[in-house]
């Protein structure tokens, strides 16, 4: 028996209705067995700020880090916001790129 894929569902959008969010919920149910999809919840991640993260990183990106460590792929569904990222997702990757090991 192969091992369990783990892959973390992160939406760029925040809104209840969210078709990107939809779109992961989708992947949720058609994934292979040997497949599991987490989300990941962006509401709660603040600005990133350095003096924040030398003091002491917030509970909700640490989960954040903590479930990006143990996922073996990410899966990204996002809304373009004037030909970019949002800015959730951004700061999200912000947070995330300069966690500490």
């Amino acid at each position: 028996m192969s091992a369990s894929v783990k892959v973390l569902g992160i939406s760029g959008s925040l809104r209840r209705n969210s078709y990107n969010t939809a779109a992961l919920r989708a992947a949720q149910e058609l994934a292979p067995p040997d497949m599991r999809i987490e989300m990941a919840d962006l509401s709660a991640i603040p600005l990133y700020n350095q003096d924040e993260q030398d003091r002491q990183v917030p509970e909700s990106v640490a989960r954040l880090v903590a479930q990006v460590q143990a996922a073996d792929a990410i899966l990204f569904a996002t809304p373009e916001y004037n030909y970019s990222v949002p800015g959730v997702l951004k700061n999200a990757i912000d947070w995330v790129s300069r966690a500490k090991p």
